[in-house]
């Protein structure tokens, strides 16, 4: 098989009609057209289409890649499954997630601290709700035991469940006391804190009303 012609297209200027034996076969844009460094006149076959192909495959997937990281961080998992779900090819997206590694824009350990950081300060939570939020997304169980044991311990949970609990009073401060400590009980559970915080919150919220 011998390629035949190279044209612009007319509609997508960045991209490239690669005719073979004088029919279309596929196309490729400027970047990997450049770097594949293929010329009319060249013998192809099919192994070299398939892989100027996943060459191309692999420039859109990267730049869609950017499109997503520019709206917010991802972690690994993330941008590996929306690339899926965008109907990239599993090896492209693989190639791509390590190509974002490796050039340090996207990193498991600086998500999860940058994580933190936003979630902290916006809807403060406790250690546990921390654990399972990161390993929702799929990052790696060294990394977020590292992250939590620097950044959560006793006294800062403690801290971050006194602010979730003075907030919270501000809503249950005129209901009965029983149904006050029940219903604080169980939100601050369903934030994540220590049982053992959550106690002693409830005992100084209702020391007036104990047992």
């Amino acid at each position: 098989m011998k390629i035949t012609d190279i044209k612009n297209q007319k509609k997508r200027k960045n991209r490239f009609s690669i005719f073979i034996d004088g029919k279309y076969r596929f196309s490729l844009d400027y970047d990997t057209l450049t770097r594949s460094d293929i010329h009319i006149g060249d013998d192809i076959d099919e192994k070299k289409i398939i892989k100027l192909k996943l060459k191309d495959e692999f420039s859109k997937a990267r730049d869609y890649g950017y499109s997503l990281i520019s709206y917010r961080d991802r972690s690994e998992w993330e941008l590996r499954r929306r690339l899926l779900e965008k109907g990239f090819q599993r090896e492209v997206a693989i190639e791509v997630v390590d190509w974002f590694k490796n050039e340090g824009i996207v990193n498991d350990r600086k998500f999860a601290n940058r994580w933190l950081d936003g979630v902290l300060q916006a809807k403060p939570m406790g250690k546990l709700r921390v654990l399972h939020e990161l390993r929702a997304k799929r990052i790696d169980d060294e990394i977020i035991e590292e992250v939590c044991e620097k950044r959560l311990g006793y006294q800062t949970e403690m801290e971050l469940a006194k602010k979730a609990c003075d907030k919270r009073m501000g809503v249950l401060k005129n209901y009965p006391p029983e149904v006050g400590k029940r219903r604080l009980f169980q939100y601050m559970k369903n934030r994540g804190f220590a049982f053992e915080i959550i106690q002693e919150l409830l005992k100084e919220c209702f020391s007036d009303h104990l047992g």
